[in-house]
């Protein structure tokens, strides 16, 4: 875990997006309460002092809010405010959306497993306009989900992802499994 006082791995980004240094960030939710608050409000902190010209500023205060959550060693990369873990990979590839999608769904036609864990539920499919989904829950209560969206005319972004994940160790083993069969469509 990270130790109170270093910076966390997307201070960077953190500061670049929202022109706020994260020591100052920190000073925020310390100011705040911010060890004592669950997540919700910590975001909703972060949120209230966000500057008015932030691009997307209820994304960035859940990004200041989860790096604070690491910075006071609350939590560790990888790892959802209820203490599972998740991880993701994306790819943006050429194709509509619905040409890439079936293209996913083709290639997962009779799947019945995940990297050796059984499907004990879907897959299960639903969409809207802007996004297409696809998901299975898998026999260790684990769920892999593949996202579907636009990028423009011709490009469609995908995004993988294996969530609710007990071990902190199979993140990077879901992490190469989603890049690969990213990589076969």
């Amino acid at each position: 875990m990270s130790a109170r006082g270093a910076d966390p791995g997307r201070a960077p980004a953190i500061t670049q997006a929202t022109g706020v240094e994260w020591g100052r960030w920190a000073e925020i939710l310390d100011g705040a309460g911010g060890a004592d608050l669950p997540h919700k409000e910590l975001a909703q902190a972060a949120h209230a002092a966000m500057p008015a010209a932030v691009d997307n500023a209820g994304w960035w205060a859940q990004s200041v809010a989860v790096a604070y959550e690491q910075w006071i060693g609350r939590r560790i990369p990888g790892q959802a405010h209820d203490g599972t873990f998740q991880v993701s990979a994306t790819r943006t590839m050429p194709g509509t959306m619905r040409e890439v999608f079936d293209r996913w769904c083709e290639l997962t036609g009779d799947l019945t497993e995940l990297d050796g864990l059984t499907v004990t539920d879907g897959p299960r499919t639903s969409g809207t306009d802007k996004r297409l989904h696809w998901g299975v829950t898998l026999a260790d209560g684990s769920r892999g989900n593949v996202d579907v969206s636009p990028k423009s005319a011709d490009k469609t972004l995908v995004a993988a992802s294996q969530v609710n994940l007990t071990n902190p160790d199979d993140v990077e083993r879901w992490r190469a499994f989603w890049k690969g069969r990213i990589k076969e469509l």
